[in-house]
């Protein structure tokens, strides 16, 4: 998979989490997100898995 950091926290869950990357482990969407967003299941160091909208993120590149 691949690593996003957190830019901007629009839901609570992720707020804690603006500014650390986490490892991309799955993806949700509108088959099974009951508003009908679409984002990635990402997992943090301490072993949270999060889900986090695509608006929230953006695409690590190169080891940080």
């Amino acid at each position: 998979m691949f690593k996003v950091r957190v830019v901007k926290s629009m839901y609570d869950q992720s707020e804690r989490y603006v500014g650390q990357v986490g490892e991309v482990i799955g993806h949700w969407g509108p088959d099974n997100s009951e508003s009908g967003r679409e984002g990635h299941m990402v997992q943090f160091a301490d072993g949270t898995v999060v889900g986090l909208a695509d608006d929230e993120v953006e695409p690590v590149t190169g080891e940080e």
